[in-house]
């Protein structure tokens, strides 16, 4: 408790409201966002003037020597008032890193966002002519080059000094390097300012030309110089113009790339293996000129390099290698393209070994770790044979496609905060992520892993269908299902209470809240453990993952109703509205379908005493109070070690203390209103649009109603007896709040109750325990369960308050494979501390055979917090320790022997049909020991996968099982 209320004080957390987590935009953004605007225009952009900032920390005005008395100092623009408020607003433009205290500045908390949003800035400058210095680039003295150079290095042999950053950051730190300039201020530097400097004298013209190449230099100044010079009057002598353009083309012209590594092979004769190292790459170089040799080599340089910075001691040296890596993967991305057009007639085989050169490249460039980099040569040693049988083939390289979005999930994990941040006041700070990729290795794999999975998919006859078009990739199947709605390319995620349920909607990511919808896209698979996409799945939302090159044709639909079709076998089909469709939506049969049923026999709402976990089995749920809390307590009783005690509320509580009190607006009981508004909706016709706004309107009035009734005294007494009995206090360190209905986790329907993280005091628990009461009547939960009831006002809320686990990480485990069904295979994600894969986060994912021969990892965990406990009440966010590996083999074992004797030691849950069922378990380790939270029933859309139209889709019988496929072949022919 003391170290985290210590790192509250150092501010290394983030707090995390109880009910979630929600950014507060300003009032004013679409102001901040013209003021950057006007920076764009204005001769001194985001500064007001020149100063000197003396290293005692004074300001003086810009006069020669100004700091001379004051220790030294550095002199640059001074921010405008406009900038000052958008920098205390977190928007943090106009860096200037002259004078920083690089220990300093990488050992503050929030380094981390100050670097990202440096680089993203840098980023901006460069793609936006400028941004926000577009006419500050040429006002003198507001940008020192030299002394920005300078700091730059400091801080990047600063960051290279610390084994993060060589690391779990090593993506961001390489990113660092390529963005910031930071090399030696040499001769030849000192000749271009010189030359500059003496042009500028002789020709005022050529003053704010020099300002540029003084303040942020640059390759393309050379071409400036040649235009300026061109543009003279025809007498004027041009000779020193083009002998600075020279100069400049000087510094950016790189010896070949051989040559390079044998001069930096020289200088390292200290390290005889580093020097070994580089001199055989050279020579290989040497050896096979041949564009495919070239890629080879420079991909394995590329791992090679990654691998050798732990075994150097010597920042600058770091900073070299790291430096000689961007000249590295440059050539890797020349030879690529060098090579890409003979793609074509390289067979199989081939193409494998060039998927195996792009993957180290990847994994030397950081864009791929080093757990997903092995998985990948697993992955591709099963494919480097003369032969393989389809279904291998088709798995291996639907394995091998998941390699783009770790990518992705790599750069996010270090710079998405910061780019959503600036995007607030300038939208193209969203293409950051996507155009640090653009040139990485992962585009040539993307390419060649395409023609591959092209060939694939027309061995096996797989064809989507995307409008008027056939194709057989670009498509991912998460859940089957049949909608029809509005396409929404680009929705804004600032605006999801506007999302409308008859939308489909193209995301960058699977979210940890979504309202309901038709259709779910996304441009990246995200969590498939997040409530959100298990809501979806037993719904039959359909839900499709999609290609960058398929959301450019989808941008062309935007606004217009479409028809998302996904089948079980994953076959996708997306086309235009017409009104041959009406047959196929026909009826509710064609829609998801679902119908909710309460069990009114089971239910027992007589029982008014608060019950202890231990006294609840499985056979209570649904009688008493809710599955997930009977199920708990079923887990209690079988495993006592690994569960945490609890109190349960039930039912037959909720149904006096609310809707047994009196209508507020009299009447009769909070029932009777309840049925008798129910039964006018009804009356109302479906079609009616009156329908809806009553709906709502009632709704609201429901959940108000229950969110602030009072408690009775009789109800207060009761939980505290209760709490001092299970918990010896009635303020114990804290609690979770679970909701828990008597409509979740039935055999056609899953749902996902409200749960509030660590309650703490008595005052905070009444308040919790009335919004879990109220949470089955929020808009969200209301269109989940009552509008697919058939006695939708029987939903009754039983509460379940957990003692909190300060777990070290945790997650959900589900007794199949969710993407093939099979039952000898664990489904598992899991992150760092609490409520891990269950928001959406990017979790480490992993498949373990259940036997424990075999342990695959889909994803590693790229999530940038962790939530803890706070000692006051609720969560904060630490951050991660960044480590490629969460679970460990003890852990995993621990999982293997619980999902073994599960079966065994646990009454069987089954699905509509009354067969066995596979589980979806929450659980988590705490010092190293198993614990769990909650086990439900993992269920999918049976009536999704019953619509006949998606039966028709369904992909020819598969034969793939018995088909070989020829390596040495050629795809095509």
């Amino acid at each position: 408790m003391r170290k985290i209320l210590a790192l509250i004080l150092a501010g290394l957390v983030q707090t995390v409201p109880c009910a979630g987590l929600a950014e507060e935009i300003p009032a004013d953004i679409s102001q901040y966002r013209d003021w950057v605007l006007e920076m764009q225009d204005q001769q001194r952009g985001p500064f007001a003037r020149l100063k000197w900032f003396c290293n005692d920390g004074s300001v003086r005005p810009p006069y020669a020597y100004a700091c001379l008395d004051r220790g030294g100092g550095y002199q640059h623009g001074d921010w405008s008032e406009k900038t000052l408020e958008l920098r205390q607003q977190g928007y943090l433009i106009a860096n200037i890193l002259a004078g920083l205290d690089a220990v300093a500045w990488v050992d503050d908390p929030d380094f981390a966002n100050r670097y990202a949003q440096i680089l993203i800035e840098r980023f901006l400058i460069s793609a936006d002519d400028g941004w926000i210095m577009r006419h500050a680039r040429f006002y003198r003295g507001a940008i020192q080059e030299a002394d920005e150079r300078s700091a730059a290095r400091s801080l990047l042999l600063e960051m290279c000094a610390r084994d993060h950053w060589i690391g779990p950051a090593f993506v961001a730190l390489r990113a660092g390097v390529r963005l910031l300039p930071h090399g030696v201020n040499n001769a030849s530097i000192q000749q271009v300012r010189k030359l500059s400097t003496s042009l500028s004298d002789q020709d005022a013209g050529f003053i704010t030309l020099r300002a540029k190449i003084h303040g942020t230099p640059g390759v393309e100044d050379a071409a400036s110089v040649r235009e300026y010079a061109a543009g003279l009057p025809g007498d004027a002598d041009q000779q020193a113009y083009l002998e600075l353009a020279a100069a400049i083309d000087a510094i950016y012209q790189a010896a070949p790339l051989d040559t390079e590594l044998e001069s930096m092979a020289a200088r390292h004769a200290a390290a005889p293996w580093l020097q070994e190292l580089l001199s055989e790459s050279a020579s290989a170089l040497r050896s096979d000129t041949q564009p495919a040799g070239q890629f080879r080599t420079t991909g394995k340089l590329l791992a090679d390099l990654r691998t050798a910075l732990p075994r150097v001691d010597s920042a600058p040296v770091r900073l070299d290698i790291l430096d000689l890596s961007l000249r590295v993967e440059v050539a890797n991305f020349n030879a690529a393209n060098a090579f890409h057009t003979g793609l074509a007639t390289a067979n199989r085989q081939q193409r494998v070994r060039f998927l195996e050169s792009a993957a180290q490249a990847a994994f030397g460039t950081g864009v791929i770790n080093a757990r997903l980099f092995e998985e990948t040569q697993k992955t591709i040693a099963k494919l480097s044979t003369d032969a393989v049988g389809l279904d291998t083939y088709m798995r291996e390289l639907n394995f091998l496609g998941r390699a783009p979005g770790w990518g992705t999930q790599a750069m996010r994990m270090h710079f998405y905060q910061a780019m959503e941040k600036l995007a607030g006041i300038e939208p193209k700070s969203t293409l950051f992520i996507q155009e640090q990729l653009r040139g990485s290795p992962l585009l040539v794999f993307a390419k060649v892993l395409d023609g591959l999975s092209h060939d694939a998919n027309q061995l096996a006859d797989v064809k989507h269908r995307l409008f008027d078009e056939v194709i057989d990739v670009g498509f991912t199947a998460l859940n089957p299902g049949l909608a029809n709605g509005v396409l929404h390319v680009k929705a804004g995620l600032g605006e999801l209470e506007n999302f409308r349920a008859d939308g489909i909607y193209l995301l960058p990511e699977t979210l940890s809240y979504l309202p309901p919808v038709a259709g779910i896209l996304t441009g990246g698979e995200g969590n498939p453990f997040s409530h959100v996409q298990i809501l979806a799945r037993n719904l039959g939302i359909p839900h499709v993952t999609v290609d960058a090159g398929v959301i450019a044709k989808l941008a062309k639909h935007d606004g217009k109703r479409v028809v998302l079709a996904v089948s079980k076998s994953g076959l996708v089909e997306i086309s235009p509205w017409s009104d041959s469709w009406n047959k196929v939506f026909k009826g509710k049969a064609a829609t998801n379908g679902l119908v909710i049923n309460a069990d009114l026999e089971k239910l027992d709402l007589t029982k008014n005493a608060m019950l202890s976990l231990d006294d609840l089995r499985a056979r209570d749920a649904g009688r008493t109070v809710g599955p997930k809390t009977a199920n708990l307590g079923e887990l209690r009783s079988r495993y006592p070690g690994n569960v945490s005690r609890g109190v349960a509320i039930p039912f037959g509580t909720f149904r006096r203390e609310v809707f047994e009190q009196p209508h507020p607006g009299g009447g009769g009981s909070v029932f009777r209103w309840m049925v008798k508004s129910y039964e006018e909706l009804a009356a109302i016709p479906a079609d009616d649009p009156e329908r809806a706004s009553r709906t709502e309107a009632f709704r609201a009035e429901l959940h108000a109603i229950v969110l602030n009734t009072p408690f009775s005294a009789g109800f207060k007494e009761k939980l505290k007896t209760a709490m001092e009995e299970t918990f010896g206090s009635y303020d114990p360190p804290g609690v979770f709040v679970r909701a828990d209905t008597n409509v979740e986790d039935l055999a056609g329907f899953t749902g996902a109750g409200l749960t509030l993280p660590n309650v703490v005091g008595h005052e905070n628990l009444q308040k919790a325990i009335s919004e879990a009461w109220a949470s089955p009547f929020t808009a969200r939960a209301f269109a989940s369960r009552q509008l697919h009831m058939t006695q939708p006002e029987h939903v009754y809320t039983s509460v379940l308050l957990l003692e909190s686990v300060a777990a070290d990480k945790s997650g959900v485990l589900v007794t199949q494979d969710i993407d093939t069904g099979n039952r000898n295979v664990i489904s598992v994600a899991v992150n760092e501390g609490l409520g891990g894969a269950l928001d959406g986060q990017a979790a480490e994912s992993l498949r373990i055979l259940l036997d424990g021969s075999s342990v695959r990892a889909v994803a590693t965990a790229t999530a940038p917090w962790r939530k803890v406990p706070d000692p006051t009440g609720g969560l904060i966010l630490l951050p991660v320790s960044g480590s490629d590996t969460i679970l460990q083999p003890a852990e995993i074992q621990q999982i293997i022997d619980f999902a073994q004797n599960l079966p065994k030691n646990f009454p069987a849950i089954t699905d509509d049909a009354g067969k066995p069922a596979p589980v979806d378990v929450e659980f988590g380790f705490l010092r190293g020991e198993l614990r769990l939270f909650q086990l439900r029933p993992f269920l999918d859309s049976e009536m999704a996968m019953s619509i006949g139209y998606l039966q028709k889709m369904a992909a020819p019988p598969n034969r793939a099982a018995s088909i070989k496929v020829d390596m040495n072949g050629v795809p095509g022919r």
